[in-house]
């Protein structure tokens, strides 16, 4: 995932939770979510094990609006770390159908980094959004798809697509920037296989490093990005503790199968 990372900080780049937008990250304001309020929120953890509690998976449809609140608060994030100057990206307040805009199968590389992060999948509601710190960022994003196994089926389709995206161009505020990406399985979390995606490239001269974890619950499939840009991605909390806070929330807001 190319992230939305921060406003005036990777504004360079287009990426996740842009809405196609050259890498311009979301904001989230403070606790806007209705929901948000009667969710579990939790801080910063320590890097989690696989011995984390499985959790009961979502079955029921999410309008967008109702994803943005499942997504965590800035204080969950460690101090340093705020909200980015625009609006969390979401699919709105109705769920939508049809078929995926940017198939993982077909799609180009360059389309994938640029819309990841935005509609476009297949999914029937989404939910994204970034915090921001000196030169790092973090990224949240929530699918939801029709059924459990188009979830499922998305989250096993970034491995082929990364194995085919070893170097690429996409589009840069300077003009165009080149990438690469790397996908494998990643540690279990909650008893749920992951994919980790590494993306690296340069951009205006700087080294960016993206490293994204994806996992498939139920309907959903929940994504946590590092992001660093000429520095390493920050690891605290970790992806993993990310995805899992999202997993709780989400588990207070859904119908639950």
């Amino acid at each position: 995932m190319v992230s939305a990372v921060a406003a005036g900080l990777l504004a360079t780049v287009a990426g996740c939770a842009t809405k196609g937008v050259a890498y311009k990250s979301p904001d989230s304001p403070s606790a806007s979510a209705t929901s948000a309020a009667t969710a579990p929120t939790s801080a910063a953890n320590p890097l989690p094990t696989a011995s984390m509690t499985p959790l009961a998976a979502a079955s029921g449809q999410l309008t967008g609006t109702n994803l943005e609140s499942v997504l965590l608060p800035v204080s969950d994030f460690p101090g340093g770390f705020t909200a980015s100057s625009s609006a969390p990206v979401t699919s709105g307040g109705s769920l939508t159908s049809g078929a995926a805009a940017y198939p993982l199968a077909t799609v180009s590389c360059s389309e994938f980094v640029q819309h990841l992060g935005s509609t476009g999948f297949g999914e029937t509601a989404m939910a994204a959004d970034s915090v921001v710190g000196t030169d790092q960022a973090y990224d949240q994003v929530i699918y939801q798809f029709p059924t459990a196994s188009a979830a499922t089926a998305f989250v096993a389709g970034l491995e082929p697509l990364a194995a085919r995206c070893k170097s690429f161009t996409a589009p840069a505020s300077s003009g165009t920037a080149t990438f690469s990406l790397k996908a494998a399985p990643g540690v279990a979390l909650a008893g749920l296989p992951t994919v980790e995606l590494d993306q690296t490239g340069t951009v205006s001269g700087s080294a960016l490093t993206l490293d994204t974890l994806f996992t498939a619950s139920g309907v959903d499939v929940f994504a946590a990005s590092g992001v660093g840009l000429g520095t390493g991605a920050p690891v605290v909390p970790a992806k993993e503790t990310i995805i899992y806070n999202l997993m709780k929330r989400q588990a207070a807001a859904a119908v639950l199968g």
